[in-house]
């Protein structure tokens, strides 16, 4: 269907003056097996639809819920009226993740518009995902990544002024915290951000606290995670757990972020359950297409990695949740985000509470 265009008098969802923290909610890819994503996209059964999904997440205590562009692409101008609706009904914030934002397959400017329509004014985007170095291994071709990215943003802010958005470029593994920087103030447009993503950013052997203090400034949207970090022959291997459970100092990370963000930006959890996969940082392949990181980046990367102890019970692995029933597995992504929802509220109003140094 044709990408309908926000009306001039319709006001934005959700912007009454809020009460001394930022909104929290989840990321669609918290449902990912609920609204049938990625690797579930074939399963039977029942599926959450975008409704149900911002529904689902007000129930787990979600004031904001960031939707998946595949959410919403097919829906008519009606079908976006009622979602909005829906969220204004619950008081629930919408942002959008357009996901990949370069390439032929990209449809992020169909994106950008019915966003717009759905009274958000934050649309995420990534430019790949793990890509050094399987996918670019030198760092000529890395150059010339980024030199697409930029060209893409800057063909992109336009349109988002136009529509009254930001664009987050999310850290997906790919840019560290320096290149995503200089990445968006090269572009120099107050229509594009960053999607900050607190675990990730050790994927790029970087240090989340400082991360959150760099990066903190151009911040309109986060991806609030926790990974259990183990240290395997060839680097690091992650897998996600609830909040608080992790490798991650979530409590030093968000002393810097809160330092620098929007009190009514929206912070957003994303709980794959079990996710996994591994950081190879130590095979001399890894470092091909990177340039030089300092002795005390590398040292705070180690401390998130070493200094804080996990929580075993909820090291889960995707091949257990998936032997879960529909049902349960259903529940099971709904109990967890609504702990993490509950964990990510306490830590807010408890750093809050605390006078500043």
């Amino acid at each position: 269907s044709e990408p309908p265009v926000a009306e001039a008098d319709e006001t934005p969802v959700a912007t009454e003056q809020r009460r001394g923290r930022n909104r929290v909610g989840a990321v669609a890819y918290s449902y990912q097996y609920s609204i049938a994503l990625f690797s579930y996209n074939k399963r039977p059964g029942e599926r959450f639809d975008a409704l149900k999904f911002v529904e689902a997440n007000h129930q787990a205590g979600g004031e904001v819920a960031q939707l998946y562009y595949t959410q919403i692409r097919d829906l008519d101008k009606e079908g976006l009226k009622r979602l909005r609706r829906r969220a204004e009904e619950l008081d629930v914030l919408l942002e959008v993740h357009g996901g990949v934002a370069l390439g032929k397959w990209s449809k992020f400017e169909d994106t950008m518009q019915r966003a717009a329509a759905l009274g958000s004014k934050v649309v995420g985007c990534s430019f790949g995902f793990l890509m050094r170095p399987d996918r670019i291994g030198t760092l000529d071709a890395w150059d010339e990544h980024t030199r697409q990215c930029k060209a893409r943003l800057r063909e992109l802010a336009p349109l988002a002024k136009s529509l009254g958005l930001t664009i987050a470029v999310e850290n997906h593994l790919d840019f560290s915290v320096e290149e995503l920087r200089d990445l968006i103030t090269s572009v120099n447009s107050p229509n594009v951000g960053v999607l900050f993503d607190v675990g990730n950013i050790i994927g790029t052997l970087d240090d989340p606290t400082e991360a959150a203090d760099i990066l903190g400034p151009l911040t309109v949207a986060t991806h609030y995670k926790d990974f259990a970090i183990e240290e395997v022959a060839r680097g690091f291997r992650f897998c996600m757990v609830p909040l608080g459970s992790g490798s991650v100092r979530l409590r030093e990370v968000t002393e810097q972020l809160l330092k620098h963000v929007d009190p009514d930006m929206g912070m957003s959890i994303e709980m794959i359950n079990g996710q996994h996969f591994e950081v190879n940082w130590l095979e001399d392949r890894f470092w091909t297409a990177y340039r030089n990181k300092t002795a005390r980046q590398l040292a705070g990367t180690l401390r998130h990695v070493r200094g804080k102890a996990i929580n075993i019970d909820d090291y889960i692995l995707i091949e257990e949740v998936d032997k879960l029933s529909h049902e349960e597995h259903v529940k099971y992504e709904q109990d967890r985000i609504a702990q993490c929802i509950a964990y990510l509220k306490a830590l807010l109003d408890d750093v809050s509470s605390q006078p500043s140094a």
